[in-house]
């Protein structure tokens, strides 16, 4: 049975989440009701665009966040994450390289973030093999050397493509090139996924001797994680760009407040991460409104300070 407080918590986290999903359709430069909106162009407004793009939001937020979860209990460390891994940093390198090639290409930048994002992943893949600590390590190092390679890329870009492609990097969910429900549907396969080898996971946080002996394959769990998680990276940056740190700040809260059992932190990340972003996306559309901020800043201010705590705590 399922402890009373995580269950109930798990049950305000979903009213929550239906809240701020219809709160944040319904906020703008001027809100609407969407259950009696003023006028057809009201209407339009509120089903067209601010319904879908507070839709992509939570499905990448969610994705981030239980991609996340799963690096963390296969490296069997909260730091990690796919920002942190430099799967993020690979994604953008691939998205700004395609632009560069085909910059009359509206299908350039998402092509390459994919690509990107799986090359990273397979990058972290073969640094997994040598030990969670060598990965994570090898993760922050390919992260500033993404970001070297970026920097490049972005000196030969066209003028035309700069705007583009440095709102792309901070995050944009503005005209993501992949519809909400296709998001919302990988990551509903995701939870799915994850729930199906939830007890797994809880016996490979004994560590990997005690999985092993309580029949656990773990080479084969290891590789599902890793292919699932850069999986679900793949699609949040293609989707949105390069969004850090959900991944990071969620997982570890959910734990302190839903507790480390997989089978209620997967479904626990999926919708705080997706609450945290809409959140973000709607301080980030309306705070300086007409103007929109970076939705990847906000998300950074408030990841950073998170991950040096982490540090701090865990040295």
């Amino acid at each position: 049975m399922w402890p009373a407080r995580p269950a109930v918590a798990l049950l305000l986290l979903l009213v929550l989440t239906v809240g701020v999903l219809v709160v944040a359709a319904s906020t703008g430069q001027s809100w609407i009701n969407p259950f009696h909106p003023a006028d057809a162009m009201s209407a339009a407004i509120y089903w067209q665009l601010r319904l879908p793009r507070v839709l992509t939001a939570f499905a990448v937020g969610g994705l981030l966040s239980v991609a996340g979860t799963g690096f963390q209990v296969m490296l069997q460390n909260p730091l990690a994450e796919p920002y942190v891994l430099g799967v993020a940093g690979s994604a953008a390198v691939g998205a700004v390289g395609c632009a560069a090639l085909f910059p009359d290409a509206a299908w350039a930048m998402p092509a390459g973030a994919f690509a990107g994002a799986i090359l990273g992943s397979g990058i972290v893949g073969f640094f997994a093999s040598l030990g969670p600590v060598r990965l994570l390590l090898a993760g922050v190092v390919l992260a500033a050397f993404w970001a070297a390679v970026l920097a490049l890329l972005l000196s030969l870009l066209p003028a035309r493509e700069l705007g583009r492609a440095f709102g792309w990097m901070l995050g944009d969910l503005s005209a993501s090139p992949l519809s909400p429900t296709l998001l919302l549907a990988v990551l509903g396969i995701s939870v799915l996924g994850g729930l199906a080898v939830s007890a797994s996971l809880d016996r490979l946080l004994l560590g990997e001797q005690q999985a092993r002996a309580l029949g656990i394959p773990v080479h084969q769990l290891h590789l599902g994680l890793l292919l699932g998680a850069s999986v679900m990276t793949a699609v949040a940056v293609t989707a949105a760009g390069t969004i850090g740190f959900v991944g990071l700040v969620v997982p570890h809260m959910m734990r302190m407040l839903i507790g480390p059992m997989h089978r209620l932190l997967i479904p626990a990340a999926a919708l705080a991460g997706g609450v945290l972003l809409v959140t973000a996306d709607t301080a980030a559309r309306t705070v300086v409104a007409p103007a929109e901020l970076p939705v990847g800043v906000l998300t950074a201010m408030i990841g950073v300070p998170v991950f040096l705590a982490l540090l701090v705590q865990r040295r």
